[in-house]
């Protein structure tokens, strides 16, 4: 019972700290402003300033945190930075996931990236359609759906009606499937070990030493997964398997 207590706070109450990226308006109306005189150095520049300022929550935020990383992704992509405009695309995704603007121009900085490397989809994400939703859609659902369960739990604690038992019954099954829905994005999120290549084109060497054998090049926008640091170096895994070591500083993680 105490379980439901909390979770019907955090109900209410993370909620508002969504709204902090809105106080910076001003910057974020700058900014924009910048962009299009065709200033795209000093919007990106502005952009990012807010972000100094803010630092997102794990599952709640508002719209516009996925509207700012895109509106980065955009100037970087005019400043022909490749590797950082899908950095912020993806992080952008993580937000605001059916933007048929953002997603038109992550598929074109897809197709033009000089390694095709054919991204594997994730099926569980899939099946769960995880990537439909924001992680704040889901966190609300599944806290709202806790709410209204606890709700009808004390309903029918204290009035013992047939009605009330069908109704525990009904956010009963919608608490299940919400929790598979939250606990498959929980693991997507902690675990997500996705970085970008933000070089125009970087060595990948057999060990985590410059004088190492090197075994291949990727290029800037290539999408990887970062496994671990040592030395100064990195390992990654690319999509079709192939892993190796480049310098930390050549890769960024989305999260």
């Amino acid at each position: 019972m105490r379980l439901f207590f909390i979770i019907a706070f955090l109900f209410f109450f993370p909620v508002n700290q969504a709204c902090a990226l809105d106080a910076d308006d001003n910057l974020f109306f700058k900014a924009n402003r910048f962009y299009f005189n065709g200033e795209f150095e000093a919007a990106v520049t502005t952009y990012e300033s807010i972000l100094k300022n803010y630092k997102p929550e794990l599952f709640f935020n508002s719209r516009s945190c996925g509207e700012l990383f895109y509106n980065i992704g955009n100037c970087y992509f005019r400043l022909e930075k490749n590797g950082e405009a899908v950095l912020n695309y993806e992080r952008a995704l993580l937000f605001i996931p059916r933007d048929a603007d953002l997603k038109y121009n992550r598929k074109y900085l897809q197709d033009i990236i000089a390694d095709d490397i054919i991204q594997k989809e994730n099926i569980i994400s899939d099946i769960f359609g995880i990537k439909f939703f924001s992680k704040t859609e889901l966190a609300l659902l599944f806290c709202s759906i806790n709410f209204l369960l606890f709700l009808f739990l004390s309903l029918r604690f204290f009035l013992k009606k047939e009605w009330t038992f069908y109704f525990v019954n009904i956010f009963l099954i919608f608490w299940i499937v919400s929790g598979i829905f939250f606990g498959v994005m929980l693991k997507e999120t902690v675990f997500d070990n996705r970085a970008v290549i933000l070089e125009k084109e970087v060595d990948i060497l057999a060990g985590p030493d410059q004088r190492d054998t090197l075994l291949f090049k990727v290029h800037e926008g290539t999408m990887v997964r970062h496994e671990r640091n040592e030395s100064g170096f990195s390992l990654i895994r690319l999509p079709d398997g192939k892993r190796g070591w480049l310098i930390s500083s050549a890769i960024k993680g989305i999260i």
